[in-house]
């Protein structure tokens, strides 16, 4: 059986430093062997790519290694599609 993996967000990173986590946010950009997401409570976070992501959405949840400076050391990650965690408005009428 697997072991939990906590979700965390930009501000819990140093409590989790060596451990594995999940992280959602919205990619903000890509650069080389790096990316940079917007956590979900807003704080930016750089994401060491594993070279076989998949990347295709604006927003992706990521698991993986939180280092020492802080980045998460991608293993795994899924796509959440382009309107994760926004809501819609209902139609009048």
């Amino acid at each position: 059986m697997e072991k939990p993996t906590p979700r965390i967000n930009s501000q819990l990173r140093e409590k989790y430093v060596g451990s594995t986590v999940r992280m959602a946010g919205k990619v903000v950009s890509f650069s080389g062997e790096t990316a940079v997401m917007n956590a979900t409570d807003g704080g930016q976070v750089l994401i060491k790519l594993s070279g076989e992501s998949q990347w295709g959405t604006e927003f992706v949840e990521v698991i993986g290694r939180v280092e020492n400076d802080f980045s998460i050391m991608e293993f795994k990650s899924c796509n959440l599609g382009n309107n994760f965690g926004k809501l819609r408005k209902k139609e009048k009428g």
